[in-house]
């Protein structure tokens, strides 16, 4: 099965301790560098369990047998049930980040990505984040608070906050939203795609899909090849 791939791991960071799940390339050599991707879970992927988080996008995407994914070291922490990775209220969709600190569990997920590149064999430079819904507000707070960081992102019915977009016009973003999504509204991520255009972006890939409510991730998932154009992506 696809999730016996991930080991169950636990990081102690500086003020949570995060399960999460870690996957390295089949035949992992410290002899090369590996693109590293922190994916963040959605809402009904909380808990404790350390299995949860990984039931819904990822399995999708590595349906591609020629993804990049297999080739890159995977982190998958589990947010608490009841708690969020950004701090605000998923209905109301774009909001602004003025105010709102970065969460305990952003923070130690964030630690964890840094533990993960001090450990293994990484390449800094293809350092990529995905999300999905909830998981989507921590991929757009996380780019405007570090975008520096990553090479390039993928967003799936999420919302970020419009008036960052100058942070966010250099970074390659594939982004992706339902018209009729009603858990958060249909417009949030095509108003981060629109901000970000209007900032002189020109990296940005958003696809809206007709007809379609909140559960978007199999399609945006499995659009192989946007991951594989993704990872193509080199920080610098």
């Amino acid at each position: 099965m696809f999730a016996d791939s991930f080991s169950f791991e636990t990081f102690k960071g500086t003020k949570w301790t995060a399960p999460y799940r870690l996957r390295l390339p089949e035949n992992y050599s410290i002899e090369k560098k590996y693109p590293v991707v922190l994916f963040y879970h959605a809402a009904g992927e909380r808990g404790s369990d350390n299995i949860m988080q990984l039931s819904i996008g990822l399995p999708v995407a590595m349906q591609d047998p020629e993804s990049p994914l297999y080739n890159a070291i995977i982190i998958a922490p589990q947010c608490p049930l009841d708690k969020k990775w950004v701090d605000t209220d998923w209905r109301l969709g774009n909001y602004s980040m003025d105010g709102i600190e970065e969460t305990i569990y952003m923070q130690t997920a964030l630690e964890l990505l840094d533990y993960i590149l001090k450990k293994y064999s990484c390449d800094k430079s293809r350092i990529y984040t995905m999300g999905i819904s909830m998981g989507a507000f921590a991929v757009w707070y996380t780019l405007a608070r570090h975008g520096e960081r990553f090479a390039a992102a993928f967003a799936c019915c999420g919302a970020g906050d419009p008036s960052k977009a100058e942070l966010l016009r250099d970074i390659p973003i594939w982004c992706y939203h339902g018209d009729l999504d009603t858990e958060v509204p249909g417009d949030s991520t095509r108003n981060m795609a629109k901000a970000i255009e209007a900032a002189g972006g020109k990296k940005i890939h958003y696809t809206e899909f007709p007809g379609v409510n909140h559960w978007s991730w199999d399609a945006a998932y499995g659009s192989h090849e946007d991951i594989r154009a993704m990872f193509r992506e080199v920080k610098g």
